[in-house]
């Protein structure tokens, strides 16, 4: 069994999704989470876990750029990536979420 320290960018996109109902922006990953491209990670997730997340365009506060939200559209979604984010945080020795956390968590989808 892998046993690293940190989590990987994907479980940390993860993690993330399931903790903001509404949403994280790619300019949190970017500058929060010092990612590269907020965008990539999300995408390779998607990608992976063969899942599309909600995507709403919001601009700087410039109002000259703009960059994408992502949100979890449903339950099922949710589930899935719960049980990456899991499943990732098992590999390490550690736990992502707690079981009242994770009920939490999904309950907010119907």
């Amino acid at each position: 069994m892998k046993r690293n320290k940190q989590p990987e960018r994907k479980e940390r996109v993860a993690k993330l999704l399931l903790a903001h109902p509404k949403g994280i922006s790619e300019r949190e990953l970017v500058f929060s989470e010092n990612m590269t491209s907020g965008r990539n990670e999300v995408n390779k997730l998607e990608r992976l876990l063969d899942v599309e997340f909600n995507r709403t365009w919001e601009k700087t506060a410039d109002g000259y750029g703009r960059y994408y939200r992502y949100s979890i559209p449903n339950r099922e979604t949710a589930e899935i990536l719960a049980d990456y984010a899991t499943a990732k945080a098992r590999e390490r020795g550690a736990v992502i979420f707690n079981e009242s956390q994770l009920l939490h968590i999904l309950g907010q989808f119907a």
